[in-house]
C-alpha cells in the first residue's frame, strides 16, 4: 500500500511540476506574435521539469529506507590488545544512503534544475542577425567622448 501511495505521489508531483513549467514557458508566448523561446526549448523545459521531479521525489521517498537498510558487507579487522591477546572487531561498510543509485538521482535532479534556467531567443522572421553591434560612447575626461 505504501508503494502505491509513493507512486501516486510521485506521479502527481511530477505532473504538477511539468504543468508549472509549461505555464511559465507558455504564459508569455500568447501576448506577443514572436515566441520568446523556440518550441524545442519549451519542450525541453517541460520534460526536464517532469524528469527532475521524478528523480527528486524518488530520492526523498527513498531516504528513510536508505537509512534503515543494512550497510554493505562489513569486514573484520584484527587488533592486538596488550596483556589480553587478539581481538576481532567489525569494520562497518559504507552506508547505503550514499549509494550509486541515490547519487545518480541527486545529480540528475540538479542537471534538470540547471536546464530550467537556460533560455534562448529566436531572431525575428526575415532579419539576419548582425555580425557586430554598435557600442555606446564612453566619456573620456581629456577628449570628450571615446568610442570603443
Amino acid at each position: 500500500m505504501i508503494f502505491r501511495k509513493s507512486l501516486l505521489f510521485t506521479a502527481l508531483f511530477s505532473a504538477g511540476c511539468a504543468a508549472l513549467s509549461a505555464y511559465i514557458n507558455l504564459a508569455g508566448a500568447g501576448s506577443s506574435p514572436v515566441s520568446a523561446q523556440p518550441d524545442w526549448m519549451i519542450e525541453l523545459h517541460i520534460g526536464s521539469a517532469f524528469l527532475g521531479a521524478i528523480l527528486f521525489t524518488m530520492f526523498v521517498l527513498g531516504s528513510s529506507a536508505a537509512f534503515s537498510e543494512p550497510a554493505e558487507p562489513s569486514t573484520y579487522g584484527v587488533g592486538l590488545v596488550p596483556s589480553w591477546g587478539t581481538v576481532r572487531f567489525p569494520v562497518p561498510g559504507r552506508n547505503s544512503f550514499f549509494s550509486v543509485k541515490r547519487s545518480i538521482q541527486l545529480l540528475g535532479f540538479l542537471a534538470c534544475l540547471m536546464i530550467q534556467f537556460i533560455s534562448v531567443q529566436t531572431t525575428p522572421e526575415g532579419r539576419a542577425p548582425s555580425p557586430h553591434r554598435e557600442q555606446a560612447a564612453r566619456p573620456n575626461a581629456s577628449k570628450g567622448n571615446l568610442q570603443l
